[in-house]
């Protein structure tokens, strides 16, 4: 287990490795657009919304975890 020396040390480990996560997704969504054929079902659709709803997610909580930071510095 890993132990950081403030609770802002483990925010901005937190949002590197959000910003690690997101470029994956990023990556495995421009593979998706780009090789999955589409379909009636929509699958190809379904993949894209669920990936760029995971992106939206990890940033959402890198502007809480930011946020977070600037209080502790006051």
């Amino acid at each position: 287990m890993t132990s950081y020396a403030s609770e802002e040390d483990f925010l901005k480990d937190q949002i590197q490795s959000n910003n690690l996560a997101i470029e994956f997704i990023k990556d495995e969504l421009e593979k998706v657009i780009s090789e999955l054929p589409e379909d009636h079902a929509g699958t190809k659709e379904k993949i894209i919304n669920v990936y760029t709803r995971g992106i939206g997610y990890l940033k959402k909580d890198n502007q809480v975890k930011k946020r977070e930071i600037t209080l502790l510095e006051l």
